[in-house]
């Protein structure tokens, strides 16, 4: 019985120093993660925002093996390793009224970015986004 009685007040001893130093990390660092998945940057979109939008051209960021295998839509393939032609295939593409929405692989994934820039550039138009989270946002989205 006394070893029982040892083990409730350990682990109640346990419990009360874990409460405590959740406690003190609260107060330390009350900010939220580095990556708030609703904190947007300058030019990122959320899912069910894009999702919402009237007209959408996806554009795939990744690499064409990916691409192949999967993909959102019809989305159109246009990435920094073979921009020329790539960009050639999409202006053939697109119409020229739609939101342009760029993801890659997932949210430490720059290249999205870096499409999307030079489409801002390439075209002279604002209305260019990169999608939060990228393709496993897609995924995640998806297989819900």
């Amino acid at each position: 019985m006394k070893t029982l009685r040892q083990a409730s007040l350990q682990g109640v001893g346990i419990l009360a120093l874990s409460l405590a130093g959740m406690g003190a990390t609260w107060l330390l660092h009350p900010q939220l993660p580095p990556w708030n998945p609703m904190e947007l940057e300058e030019g990122e979109i959320l899912l069910e925002n894009a999702l919402a939008l009237a007209e959408v051209t996806w554009i795939d960021a990744r690499t064409e093996e990916a691409y192949a295998a999967d993909r959102i839509g019809d989305a159109i393939l246009l990435n920094e390793d073979d921009w020329d032609r790539l960009f050639e295939a999409f202006i053939l593409q697109w119409t020229g009224d739609t939101t342009l929405v760029v993801y890659c692989d997932n949210r430490n994934c720059s290249a999205s970015k870096s499409v999307a820039v030079r489409l801002r550039e390439s075209l002279g138009i604002d209305s260019v986004y990169v999608l939060k989270g990228g393709w496993q946002t897609w995924l995640d989205y998806r297989d819900r």
